[in-house]
């Protein structure tokens, strides 16, 4: 009996300790729970910090970038822009900061931006190399279609560096759409030729020609940046030469409702750009007549917006007698689709920035120049010129704009 009544009055003991290993367990189990939660929290608000501060270091390159190109046609000194400290981020905590630095002493055309990004602990920095770029980056380039007719040259060269043996040239399109560029027999493209983003080149691309580079597509959307003309005199009348040649020097710069150049008894109407840098503004249309002229003399210049349509009869055209091809600048400034018939008398045409234009263009046997068009047929078989250093652009300089050239973090 007594045996019996002891094992009886162990088991409530036991129980007991069963009990606490249970509860202790469970104690256990419920603090390492509530640490992989702490630090699970902690991770998430640490990674949360770390994208936001990689966003707002974003953000900042991005503000940099838009801050730079806005005051790229008055830039004096970067001391304007330079930096920005602790901007806040719309809709969150994160801050950034950047800095803009020239790459060189005195430098206008190369800059490294730096933005930094920060939300709570957590700092992220990236930088991007900067670098101004102009409208004529390539020799031909398109928005539609691009007709290059028999036994066309397209080649390169360098005003800049005549022992530039190693030009870049290139012609494209930036549309996808089956043959939006035709090459015809015995053409010669001395460089690369591009489709748009996404397009195959040997669909885009007609077959024929030779192409000394490489056929590819583009990975990025090109920019066609608006261009509007400067603040000018308004005139309020047209040029008008019949039979007669008009002088136009830099005074008589201004805002006109259109040209009409004609001929009669032999005598040519003659537009004569002369004496300087001449900037006109045309609303309206240009009509050059039979055997009509637009010359520019040796030492002058002639930036041309046009809002309207330019056509060009018999024996008529453009004569460029300056050596270098940005001495005639032709912008399209029209609000819809415009159609320039482009005669070139010379060996020098210019450089035409027309992304909303169709283009008919008669060369001469050579031409020096470069074209941006909405749509392009070079009629004759003629040898084309790019001039590389036309990129060397200037702050101030039309369509001039700052675009990333790389990038690291």
């Amino acid at each position: 009996m007594n045996r019996i009544g002891g094992r009886q009055s162990g088991k409530p003991g036991a129980a007991m300790s069963v009990a606490l290993v249970v509860l202790v367990l469970l104690f256990l189990t419920g603090v390492g729970l509530l640490r992989l939660g702490l630090q699970a929290r902690v991770y998430a608000a640490r990674t949360s910090d770390e994208i936001a501060a990689q966003v707002a270091a974003d953000a900042g390159l991005a503000r940099a970038l838009f801050d730079i190109n806005q005051k790229a046609k008055m830039l004096d000194d970067d001391s304007s822009f330079s930096r920005a400290t602790d901007v806040s981020l719309a809709n969150c905590d994160a801050t950034y900061s950047y800095k803009i630095v020239a790459n060189s002493l005195n430098s206008k055309r190369e800059f490294t931006i730096t933005s930094i990004g920060k939300a709570g602990r957590a700092e992220e920095t990236v930088y991007a190399e900067v670098i101004l770029k102009g409208l004529f980056e390539n020799a031909i380039l398109v928005r539609s279609r691009l007709s290059l007719m028999p036994n066309t040259l397209v080649a390169g060269y360098n005003s800049g560096d005549p022992t530039d043996t190693d030009i870049d040239v290139q012609v494209g399109t930036t549309s996808t759409e089956a043959d939006s560029i035709t090459l015809g027999p015995g053409t010669v493209v001395d460089g690369d030729i591009f489709a748009g983003v996404g397009g195959d080149p040997s669909v885009v691309i007609g077959p024929g020609g030779t192409v000394t580079g490489e056929r590819f597509a583009l990975t990025e959307e090109i920019d066609f940046p608006v261009i509007t003309p400067p603040a000018l005199p308004v005139i309020g009348t047209g040029i008008s030469a019949v039979s007669t040649t008009v002088r136009i020097g830099p005074e008589k710069s201004g805002q006109y409702t259109e040209i009409n150049l004609s001929g009669g008894s032999g005598s040519p109407g003659i537009l004569e750009i002369d004496g300087g840098e001449v900037v006109l503004h045309v609303t309206g249309n240009i009509d050059i007549g039979n055997s009509s002229e637009i010359v520019v003399r040796p030492g002058s210049s002639l930036v041309l917006y046009l809002d309207g349509d330019m056509s060009a009869g018999n024996s008529a055209g453009i004569i460029n007698e300056s050596p270098v091809c940005t001495a005639l600048k032709v912008f399209a400034t029209g609000d819809g689709e415009q159609t320039f018939e482009l005669k070139a008398k010379s060996k020098i045409l210019g450089l035409v920035y027309a992304p909303n234009a169709n283009i008919d263009l008669y060369p001469g046997a050579e031409l020096h120049g470069a074209i941006t068009a909405n749509k392009l047929w070079l009629k004759s078989g003629a040898n084309f010129f790019y001039d590389e250093a036309v990129r060397e652009v200037e702050l101030g300089d039309e369509g001039v704009r700052f675009e990333i050239a790389r990038w690291w973090e």
